[in-house]
């Protein structure tokens, strides 16, 4: 006799739950930031604008997550995007629906700052900046990127 549930494997469960929670890409940013600090990647000769408008938005308290809405209906909602710590209450998401592309680009800027040692991994979905990347920030002009940052949705915590 068949047993009840065939096709049904548990042990892939936990498998889909990483996915669900984007643990492969946030692995990967985490994995890029350790590799800098052991040497082992070469840092971007230069940085995106997109890069540069996260450093910005982190200047003040340095605190960047990776944020994913995995429970959302529309296929765009569920992006991964990268999210700013502004205060104890307020955040930036540099995701917009509207505009994948623009969403996807600020992901290739974040990606740029972990591969320079601008950022670091901390636990989970949570990177901070780097003392280099504080002083990287304080360098730039923020009306520079002014366009860029007002991309960027305010989000309560």
């Amino acid at each position: 006799m068949l047993p009840r549930n065939l096709g049904t494997d548990d042990s892939q469960h936990g498998m889909w739950q990483q996915l669900s929670d984007g643990v492969p890409t946030v692995a990967g940013f985490a994995g890029l930031c350790s590799r800098f600090i052991a040497g082992l990647v070469q840092p971007p000769a230069r940085l995106s604008p997109e890069a540069n408008a996260i450093l910005c938005a982190s200047a003040d308290r340095g605190v960047i997550e990776i944020r994913v809405s995995k429970d959302s209906f529309d296929s765009l909602d569920r992006f991964i995007a990268v999210c700013v710590e502004q205060s104890e209450e307020e955040r930036l998401l540099f995701k917009q629906k509207s505009n994948p592309k623009q969403t996807l680009r600020f992901l290739e800027g974040f990606r740029e700052l972990c591969q320079a040692g601008l950022v670091m991994h901390h636990a989970q979905k949570d990177f901070s900046l780097t003392v280099a990347g504080f002083e990287a920030a304080e360098a730039l002009d923020r009306t520079d990127f002014a366009d860029l940052l007002g991309f960027a949705e305010d989000v309560a915590y």
